[in-house]
């Protein structure tokens, strides 16, 4: 009696187990732009979301079930210091990036437009280090070939699973051909599609998994960056389709095509998102997301990781300035502020152009007065945007400048396209209608502002290729034929920040006072993803 409640235990807890592994599990994390260690570089603190959360997470769950696939959704190699660091200091070690998607045996790694923005030397370098496929079906090379893998078939829980990865198709408008030379980009659809029936006439896959570094849209149409509903809604024979770049997160099953789970994990790792497909009869389909804020982190991952964790902690540690006064980087939504203050003068500094352009960039964080570290310069400016320097007629700097301030003064569009100008004495008529608000003086050198002459403007290299689209719908300038108004190409800003504090020694925050606006509405400071 006593051996038969024995084995028929046994048997109800194999059968227990059994049924939790009847589930396929496709998890992602996307947009994790360097969140790779536990902790912060300076404090104690910890960071929300990391890489290594998700390594804790992802180890209970393949615990429990064969059925599990996990693929990071691209823009991995931007965004933190760590990231900065094994990509332009040190180039010689295994990037560490590298080293942490062999330890979490991702099944797959998307290209995403900021991983591109590294350049070919860290994209290729990573490209040739990790042991997974690294996917872009979209990114074409002159002969019609990938320049990444297009698709890969993996195996889990009996059933063979095809995963097709893309990269965001509007690169190009983005970013500077010397950045992506050898390749271009073409839109999601209809290549995916074509894919999708290839894959299944070919290799006849019980699923199929389309992962896009592209945001969600709406799903009602094919936004060229952002096409990720649309695809859920609209491709046959997909199972899972994941989205990301927009840092929005979402789970959801396809209003339009019932089959199909949509996942998009959001960004920074704070969340891991999840589709769940019952390999049995019994079960739904169902796609969720997990917050990763309050999971514990991983002890062995960060063990993994430790040395490279010190080598950035003590180059980000080091001090570059001394600020006399904090700097609120949130100020720079309401109108001249110290922060872009700054980046205009760096960037006059560094080109010696007539005007200089920028936005924006930082979170609404305040920079504190004291000891300005390396690490500040990444909440400065956290994007390896280079300096660049174009030309345009006065005609169209006015132009520019009045797309720009609708933008700003109707809260249009994200933040970081809420260009200003220095070098310029200007002010902004609210109230006056779109096109007429902007009224010049002249250049703050007391030059008078003429509309047929031609200006030298120092800008992002993200604005010169078209990025935010200001030049194209500001001034009508076409970013596929950059090369006709751009005149020099330096290198990062951030690193232009870097050697105009450090000239400095001590630096007091001080306000550009060329421009303000007049009868300035109440203007809701947009997020800054």
């Amino acid at each position: 009696m006593k051996r038969f409640s024995i084995i028929a235990l046994a048997s109800i807890i194999l059968a227990s187990c059994s049924q939790k592994e009847q589930v396929l599990r496709i998890c992602a994390v996307s947009d994790v732009h360097g969140k790779y260690f536990d902790s912060l570089f300076v404090g104690k603190a910890v960071n929300e979301g990391s890489l290594s959360k998700a390594s804790a997470y992802i180890k209970e769950l393949r615990k429990t079930s064969a059925g599990v696939i996990f693929i990071d959704n691209g823009d991995n190699l931007q965004g933190d210091d760590g990231a900065y660091y094994y990509n332009y200091v040190d180039t010689v070690s295994t990037h560490v990036y590298s080293r942490i998607a062999n330890y979490l045996k991702y099944d797959a790694v998307i290209v995403g437009n900021h991983d591109i923005e590294a350049g070919h030397p860290n994209y290729d370098r990573v490209r040739s280090q990790i042991n997974m496929p690294y996917l872009a079906a979209n990114a074409i090379k002159p002969d019609g070939t990938t320049y990444f893998d297009d698709f890969t078939i993996v195996k889990k829980a009996g059933k063979k699973v095809a995963i097709i990865g893309m990269t965001n198709p509007n690169i190009r408008n983005w970013l500077g051909e010397n950045l992506f030379y050898g390749m271009d980009f073409v839109k999601a659809t209809p290549l995916a599609q074509e894919l999708v029936d290839k894959i299944r006439a070919e290799y006849k896959p019980d699923y199929v998994v389309v992962a896009i570094h592209g945001g969600s849209g709406s799903g009602k149409e094919e936004y060229f960056e952002s096409p990720g509903l649309y695809l859920a809604n609209n491709l046959k024979g997909v199972d899972v389709v994941i989205s990301g770049h927009d840092h929005r997160p979402n789970a959801t099953i396809a209003a339009e095509n019932d089959s199909t789970l949509f996942i998009n994990p959001g960004s920074h790792c704070r969340n891991m998102a999840v589709a769940t497909i019952p390999l049995g009869k019994k079960g739904s389909r169902k796609a969720e997301l997990i917050s990763l804020k309050d999971k514990p982190s991983d002890p062995e991952y960060n063990a993994e990781i430790q040395d490279a964790f010190d080598k950035v902690k003590a180059f980000t540690s080091q001090v570059v300035c001394n600020l006399t006064a904090p700097i609120d980087l949130g100020d720079a939504y309401e109108g001249p502020n110290p922060y872009v203050s700054l980046i205009h003068k760096v960037q006059l500094k560094a080109t010696g152009a007539q005007l200089s352009f920028a936005a924006p960039l930082g979170k609404r964080n305040v920079i504190p007065a004291g000891d300005l570290l390396y690490c500040d310069l990444m909440k400065i400016y956290p994007f390896e945007n280079q300096l660049y320097v174009i030309e345009l007629t006065g005609k169209q700097v006015k132009d520019y400048l009045e797309f720009s301030y609708d933008n700003w003064i109707n809260g249009k569009g994200p933040g970081y396209n809420y260009d200003s100008a220095a070098g310029l004495n200007y002010k902004v008529l609210c109230k006056r209608p779109k096109g007429s608000r902007i009224v010049i003086s002249g250049l703050t050198d007391g030059t008078p502002f003429d509309l047929n002459a031609k200006y030298t403007i120092a800008m992002t290299s993200y604005r010169a290729s078209g990025g935010g689209y200001l030049l194209r719908d500001g001034v009508g300038l076409d970013p596929a034929k950059s090369d006709s108004y751009i005149v020099d190409k330096l290198g990062f800003i951030r690193d232009y920040c870097y050697d105009f504090l450090k000239e400095q020694g001590t630096y007091e925050p001080t306000l550009l006072t060329n421009w303000k606006f007049i009868d300035k509405p109440t203007i809701e400071r947009p997020a800054q993803h």
